[in-house]
């Protein structure tokens, strides 16, 4: 298993390597600040993992830890990268969801991580706890981005619904992990620790594939008279929500 997971992470890191150099090449971190901001601090933190693993054993759990939690925080920016691009028409409702995802992560942390790092007693499970709790708050919020882009007729584009398609493997492994460790204990903790790595990898695999270039989100196709119609009232509606918002917000 050990050996299994030492793969798999090398494996990822390659991936993450690719990413990062393709997003360099096909100068894409422009068009995705948010996201390779987190994947450059994936890659970073695996890397201070790795050499901890090697060079200090004694240190690795406490490092280990440290980047687990800060990492499943860190994983809101793939959601607000997501979020900007639904929105992007929308500059009001675009900010309106960074800082709800900022207030989520915020509140998450100040709940769940605050107090294992005060009080060791019980920290295994409080951990798990807050990565299962973390998994399921995203996952609803990809969801909901999901739906409020199918409502009003949004266009996602290859890149984009390649992000969430990624994330969302990675995700629903992650509940299915940590909820079934939480019932079966320590007989479940060896292929968590397996689980969660490939999870990740086949992520990567998606993101790589899905943003091996930037693809311009295509026009809508053409439709008829009353698709048409409630095409143009959706959007009517969500921009009159934008055009209110941005006026609250100027006050």
């Amino acid at each position: 298993m050990q050996l299994l997971g030492f793969v798999v992470g090398l494996f990822s890191l390659a991936l993450e390597v690719t990413l990062l150099w393709r997003a360099r090449q096909g100068r894409l971190l422009i068009y995705f600040p948010f996201f390779y901001s987190y994947l450059l601090y994936m890659f970073c933190w695996s890397l201070v993992v790795f050499v901890t693993y090697w060079a200090q054993p004694s240190s690795y759990a406490s490092v280990y830890w440290f980047y687990f939690v800060l990492s499943i925080v860190a994983e809101f920016a793939v959601l607000i990268e997501v979020s900007d691009h639904i929105f992007r028409p929308f500059p009001a409702i675009r900010n309106l969801g960074r800082a709800l995802t900022v207030l989520i992560s915020v509140t998450l942390g100040l709940t769940y991580v605050l107090p294992t790092i005060l009080d060791s007693h019980g920290r295994w499970m409080a951990l798990l706890d807050f990565a299962l709790r973390a998994s399921l708050t995203k996952t609803v919020i990809l969801g909901a981005l999901l739906l409020a882009a199918h409502r009003y007729g949004l266009r996602l584009g290859k890149n984009v619904a390649g992000l969430m398609l990624g994330f969302s493997i990675y995700l629903g492994v992650n509940v299915a992990n940590f909820a079934l460790d939480e019932s079966f204990g320590h007989l479940y903790d060896n292929v968590l620790w397996v689980m969660s790595p490939i999870a990740f990898t086949l992520c990567l695999l998606v993101w790589t594939v899905t943003l091996w270039e930037l693809v311009p989100v295509p026009k809508s196709a053409s439709l008829g008279s009353t698709a048409e119609e409630n095409s143009d009232a959706l959007a009517y509606e969500l921009s009159r929500f934008n055009d209110r918002l941005s006026h609250l917000l100027r006050r």
